[in-house]
């Protein structure tokens, strides 16, 4: 079998000076012999075993190997090893037979190798030389496990906590690290092609009784909808973002004047306005507005969002209603 001739050149045929392999015997004829031992453990593997020659050719091909790569044996014994690397992987090749050349071994070495479909599969490879009995290296053998599984897991661990890091855990709107990273693209962009935006500060109106009366679960509820009807009614490239507590700050880049600003924030409070159905409960609510403009009112995303706080308190000691008030 092919596989067993790896292994019998790796065990069988120590390098010159090296202590003989020693292998249990027994008489019984149901006892496998240390050859076929090893060839099972090739033939069983779930790993793909595969030998090479110096010049990646590949010699032998087990079970493990067709069924992680697609191949049958009679496919690719005799054929380069480049058929399962992608191509811009191919140094990879080289640098491995260096090694291996060099009587070194590779050691879980992560990369990526080819389907026979083209499906890219993320392996954990060890490569190791393959002596004759006069210790020459004459070609090497190579374990490859897959590892796309653990992989596309570690990835969709970072992503999420990549979003997390960047987003409001209750609404999913963008966090303040975000927004301040949005606020500075939007700046960038509007001075340099002299246009202005607006920084809008939005907090609720006795946000505080919601919860205490009717439990953080339904405040959690009522501010995923209020933040779900500001989005909406807003543009694509517009920013809402939850400023924490029952704050929120949104960036409206491109507007032409106050007046533009004026028009996108009664869109918004319209919005806010409507019955919100949380549950058994139909709330509403009002929001107190503070308003600042690129670059009437400051040229640096701190100094907007601070004068548009500053003009939302200035709104809240107004009575009745949802209100705003421009920075001074």
């Amino acid at each position: 079998m092919a596989g067993a001739s790896i292994l019998h050149s790796a065990f069988d045929q120590p390098p010159q000076g090296a202590a003989p392999a020693r292998h249990m015997r027994s008489e019984d004829p149901n006892y496998l012999q240390s050859d076929e031992i090893l060839a099972a453990i090739v033939r069983d593997s779930d790993d793909a075993i595969l030998s090479k020659t110096l010049d990646a050719v590949i010699t032998s091909w087990n079970p493990g190997a067709e069924r992680m790569y697609g191949y049958t044996a009679d496919e690719v014994i005799g054929q380069p090893v480049s058929i399962l690397v992608p191509k811009n992987l191919a140094d990879d090749i080289d640098s491995i037979m260096a090694r291996i050349k060099m009587g070194e071994r590779v050691h879980h070495y992560e990369t990526l190798r080819r389907h026979k479909d083209g499906q890219l599969i993320h392996v954990s490879l060890t490569v190791s030389p393959i002596r004759n009995k006069h210790g020459e290296i004459v070609g090497a053998s190579a374990i490859a496990r897959d590892i796309t599984a653990r992989r596309q897991a570690e990835l969709t661990w970072t992503e999420s906590m990549s979003y997390l890091a960047y987003h409001d855990a209750v609404t999913g709107l963008p966090n303040r690290l975000l927004l301040n990273d949005r606020l500075k693209q939007a700046l960038s962009e509007a001075h340099r092609h002299q246009k202005k935006l607006a920084v809008v500060f939005f907090d609720l109106d006795n946000f505080k009784w919601v919860n205490d009366r009717l439990g953080h679960d339904v405040g959690d509820a009522f501010l995923k909808s209020v933040a779900n009807n500001l989005v909406a009614c807003l543009r694509s490239n517009d920013t809402v973002s939850r400023y924490g507590g029952d704050e929120f700050v949104i960036i409206l880049p491109g507007i032409k004047d106050s007046n533009g600003a004026a028009t996108a924030v009664r869109k918004m409070t319209a919005s806010l306005e409507t019955v919100h159905r949380i549950g058994p409960h139909e709330l509403q609510v009002t929001a107190s507005i503070g308003i600042s403009i690129y670059p009437d009112h400051g040229e640096t995303g701190e100094v907007l969002v601070s004068k548009a706080d500053a003009a939302m308190y200035r709104a809240k000691s107004d009575k009745g209603g949802t209100k705003f008030q421009f920075a001074g």
